[in-house]
C-alpha cells in the first residue's frame, strides 16, 4: 500500500478479514500468491513482523517460486534491518521477472536504507522514465517517500511533486507533500498544501488532523482545537483528534473544555494515565488543587509506580499548602528515578516553603548536575543566596540563568535588585526599566526589597 494510512478496499478488507477468521479457527489456509501479498501489505503497514513471518511462512510453502512472495519477504527483511539478505531475496525474484518496476522499486527501496544511494539514484531514475506504466504517480510518490524516510528530503519534494503534476487531484499526494514540509519546519507550505486536500476532499479527516499540529505547533491552539475537532466530528473513531484538542485547548488556556475533552476521550477508551494528568494540570490552572490531586490519585491508581505522577502530586500538594504530602510524594518519584533533574527543583520548592533552606540548595545542586542549563535552579540559588546577603554569589548564578534565558520569569526584576545591593546602581536602573515594561508591578516588587532607591539619585528620574 502506497500511504502511511492507508484506505483499503472492501475486496482487501474481505481477504484480511477471511485471513484473520482462518487464522482463529486454526484451519489450514489457502490463497494465491497476490492475495498473500495484500494480506501482507496490511500487516507490514502496522508494523506487525510477527504476523508478517507467519503470513510469509504460509505463503512460501504454498507457492515457492513466486517472485510476489519474495518481494515480500525482501521488504521485511528490510525492516529489520536485514538489508544485504533483503537484496539477495529481491535479485532472485528480479531474475524471475527483471521488468516489474514494484520489484525495482523494493530493490531502490532496500539499497537506500543500505546506505547505497547512488545505486538506489540508478534505478529510482530508470523508473521515473517508466511514464507509460499504470499508476506511474504512485511509484513516483513511493520514491518520493522512499527518500524522506531517508531523510533527503529536497529529493522527495521533488518526486512528490513530480508525482502531483500528474495527478492534481490526488488528496493523498498533497498529504504526502505536506507531510513532507512539516517535516522540513517549512510549516506555512505544509498548512498550504494540506489545505489543497482539503480543496479535493473537504472531509478529508487526514488533512484536518495535519493542519491541527501544524497550527499547534505555531503556537495557534484555538485554531488547532477546531481543526481536531473537524477531524474528530468527521471520524468519531479518530479518538486521538479528541485527545489533541484537549491538549490544544489546555494551552490555549480553556481549561474547562479541555477537562470536556479528556472526559469524552476517557468515555470512549476508557480511564487513561495521560487523560487523568491533563486534567489534572487543568484543575491546576483553575487553582481546584484538591481536584487535581483526586485526578491525580486515580491515576496513580491505573499506574501506582509511575514517577511523573508523583511529581505532579508534588506540585499540586506544594499549591495547595501542603509542604510535607508534597515532600513524601517527590521523594517517592525519586526513588523510582534517580536522574531526573526536575524532580529536584520540585523537592526543592517544598523544603523552601517548610524552612529548609540547606537542604533545598542541595537539591538544587543536584538538578544542576543532572541538567546543567537548568534556568529555575540558577534563579533559585541566586535568590537563597541574595537572601543571605550574599549579593556577589547571587550575581554569578543569576547572570548565569540569564545567558540561558533572558526572558526567564522576573530574571531581570532579580537582577535589578541585585546589582542595586551591589552598589551597581546603573545597571540596576537598567534591568528594572525592562522589568518594568514586562510586569506592571515590578516596581512595587522591587521596592519591598530596595526601599532606598526612592532617594538615590540614580533613579530620580525613573521615578519621576
Amino acid at each position: 500500500m502506497l500511504f502511511d494510512e492507508p484506505s483499503y478496499s472492501d475486496e482487501e478488507k474481505e481477504l484480511v478479514s477471511r485471513y484473520e477468521d482462518i487464522k482463529k479457527s486454526g484451519e489450514t489456509c489457502y490463497f494465491d500468491d497476490e492475495e498473500y501479498a495484500i494480506i501482507f501489505d496490511y500487516y507490514i503497514n502496522l508494523e506487525d513482523f510477527d504476523t508478517c513471518f507467519e503470513i510469509l511462512k504460509s505463503a512460501e510453502f504454498q507457492h515457492p517460486m513466486s517472485p510476489e512472495i519474495m518481494d515480500c519477504k525482501a521488504r521485511l527483511l528490510a525492516a529489520k534491518g536485514s538489508y544485504s539478505e533483503a537484496l539477495s531475496v529481491i535479485n532472485t525474484a528480479l531474475k524471475i521477472d527483471n521488468k516489474n518496476t514494484d520489484f525495482l522499486l523494493t530493490k531502490g527501496k532496500i539499497l537506500l536504507g543500505a546506505n547505497q544511494g547512488a545505486e538506489a539514484a540508478q534505478i529510482f531514475k530508470f523508473i521515473a522514465s517508466q511514464s507509460d506504466e499504470p499508476g506511474y504517480e504512485n511509484m513516483l510518490a513511493e520514491i518520493g517517500i522512499a527518500y524522506r524516510n531517508a531523510n533527503l528530503f529536497e529529493l522527495a519534494k521533488k518526486y512528490l511533486l513530480d508525482a502531483i503534476n500528474i495527478n492534481k487531484e490526488s488528496e493523498e499526494l498533497y498529504s504526502e507533500l505536506g507531510v513532507t514540509y512539516e517535516m522540513c519546519e517549512e510549516y506555512e507550505l505544509a498548512r498550504q498544501t494540506y489545505e489543497k486536500a482539503l480543496d479535493i476532499n473537504p472531509y478529508s479527516r487526514q488533512a484536518w488532523y495535519f493542519i491541527g499540529n501544524i497550527l499547534f505547533t505555531l503556537k495557534q491552539y484555538d485554531k488547532a482545537s477546531e481543526a481536531y475537532d473537524y477531524a474528530y466530528t468527521i471520524d468519531p473513531h479518530d479518538t486521538y483528534s479528541l485527545y489533541q484538542k484537549g491538549n490544544a485547548l489546555f494551552f490555549a488556556n480553556r481549561f474547562e473544555e479541555s477537562i470536556e475533552a479528556h472526559e469524552e476521550y476517557m468515555d470512549l477508551v476508557g480511564y487513561d494515565t495521560d487523560s487523568y494528568v491533563s486534567i489534572g494540570e487543568c484543575y491546576e490552572c483553575l487553582e481546584r488543587y484538591e481536584d487535581a490531586i483526586n485526578i491525580y490519585q486515580r491515576a496513580l491508581d491505573l499506574d501506582p509506580d509511575n514517577d511523573m505522577v508523583m511529581s505532579n502530586l508534588c506540585a499540586a500538594y506544594v499549591n495547595f499548602g501542603k509542604y510535607n504530602e508534597a515532600l513524601y510524594w517527590i521523594d517517592e518519584a525519586i526513588k523510582r528515578n534517580k536522574d531526573k533533574a526536575s524532580y529536584y527543583l520540585f523537592k526543592a520548592e517544598a523544603l523552601i516553603n517548610l524552612e529548609q533552606r540547606n537542604k533545598a540548595l542541595t537539591c538544587y545542586q543536584k538538578c544542576l548536575k543532572l541538567d546543567p542549563v537548568q534556568t529555575l535552579a540558577y534563579i533559585a540559588i541566586g535568590n537563597i543566596h541574595f537572601d543571605n546577603q550574599n549579593y556577589q554569589t547571587a550575581l554569578l548564578f543569576l547572570e548565569k540563568a540569564y545567558d540561558l534565558d533572558n526572558e526567564a520569569e522576573d530574571i531581570k526584576l532579580f537582577l535589578s535588585m541585585t546589582h542595586y545591593k551591589l552598589g551597581h546602581f546603573d545597571k540596576a536602573k537598567a534591568f528594572l526599566e525592562q522589568a518594568c515594561s514586562e510586569k506592571q508591578n515590578s516596581l512595587n516588587l522591587f521596592l519591598e526589597v530596595c526601599d532606598e532607591a526612592k532617594q538615590n539619585p540614580v533613579f530620580k528620574s525613573f521615578f519621576q
